[in-house]
């Protein structure tokens, strides 16, 4: 059987990765999180210095879902916003994902979202999908995003 062009080749958790530390900031670990129902996912707070301004996680895996929800999802504190910290956060995070076997991954977001379209183009993102449809049955549905733009980065 073929591996899927967005699967990982490892799907349960590497040790020694509680930390990864960059130039400008760190993540560590909150959780690994193994549901029978979803795919296994990396939860990481993003921090600078001591202080933790936003979390990014690492789905591991396909399933229906990825091309609405992605591998990579993050999100920085409004008031450290504006100074390229998710994108550093991405950086490192990939360094998660190669280590895991994926050759590449794809990045969701809601279409009106320049922030995320910016940090995703900086870290060499493509457009695979300007508008690709979310299922009525989806949380982000309900939460009102009918159409995802979708991104893929090859590590």
């Amino acid at each position: 059987m073929e591996k899927h062009p967005y699967d990982c080749l490892i799907h349960y958790k590497l040790m020694h990765q509680e930390l990864i530390k960059g130039p400008v900031v760190s993540l560590s670990l909150v959780s690994f999180y193994a549901d029978k129902d979803k795919l296994p996912y990396y939860l990481y707070r993003i921090t600078l210095g001591n202080i933790q301004i936003g979390k990014i996680s690492l789905r591991l895996g396909v399933d229906e879902y990825i091309m609405i929800e992605g591998h990579i999802g993050y999100d920085i504190d409004k008031a450290y916003q504006g100074h390229h910290y998710a994108y550093y956060a991405l950086e490192l995070i990939k360094t998660l994902a190669r280590a895991h076997g994926y050759q590449k991954v794809l990045i969701t977001m809601n279409p009106q979202n320049q922030s995320s379209i910016k940090t995703v183009l900086k870290a060499h993102g493509k457009l695979i999908s300007p508008s690709y449809p979310v299922s009525p049955s989806h949380i982000y549905y309900v939460l009102g995003y009918t159409h995802v733009h979708v991104y893929e980065i090859t590590l």
